[in-house]
């Protein structure tokens, strides 16, 4: 008898267990990861639901419960600013283990920064930043760096200055105006100017 009661507790005990993750046509949480989201404003979207992913966040989570064996099919309501995302595994049938396959990677756009150059006269220059580096040929009246990724923080440096010239950057507030510092904006975006002249 005592076995029997055991025995009926723990099938109860189970049955509890199994609608409570899913099993039984319990209820899922439908959820994913994310990868790389550094700007805001994404939204996702599935069976009418707005679910909107903060930057930063690497996984979301909606708070509708759908059944074992229910489709979904995740899409993207809104891009992030200044951003792409794409979702990968994003539809299926959930079962009554898992509904989180799907992963949501997102790429910051890019663009050009660049900036004038005046009395470059002589060969030698090398800016950096971070770790990219570029040398303007003598003559050039621009400097570029590609591929700067929307709203960052950016700072160019002079690493070497060209044979016989000191160059400023224009409101530098170094010392020595050897540097630049600004944020990227949503399109090429136009640094400081950078002026040369003779030692």
């Amino acid at each position: 008898m005592k076995n029997l009661y055991l025995r009926s507790m723990l099938a109860a005990a189970c049955a509890v267990t199994l609608a409570a993750c899913g099993g039984s046509g319990g209820n899922l949480y439908l959820s994913g990861q994310v990868a790389n989201l550094a700007k805001d404003g994404l939204i996702l979207l599935n069976n009418g639901e707005s679910l909107p992913v903060p930057a930063g966040q690497a996984s979301f989570v909606f708070t509708k419960l759908i059944k074992t064996d229910d489709r979904y099919d995740i899409t993207i309501a809104q891009q992030p600013k200044g951003a792409v995302c794409i979702i990968t595994n994003g539809s299926g049938k959930a079962t009554s283990y898992s509904a989180s396959t799907a992963v949501v990677s997102c790429q910051t756009n890019t663009y050009a920064l660049s900036g004038k150059i005046t009395g470059l006269t002589a060969g030698g220059l090398r800016l950096v930043m971070a770790p990219n580096g570029i040398s303007p040929l003598a003559g050039a009246d621009f400097y570029k760096f590609d591929s700067v990724a929307d709203g960052a923080t950016y700072g160019i440096s002079i690493l070497t200055q060209p044979t016989g010239l000191t160059c400023r950057f224009q409101g530098s507030k170094s010392a020595d105006a050897s540097d630049t510092v600004g944020t990227m904006g949503s399109a090429a975006t136009t640094a400081a100017t950078l002026d040369c002249t003779p030692q």
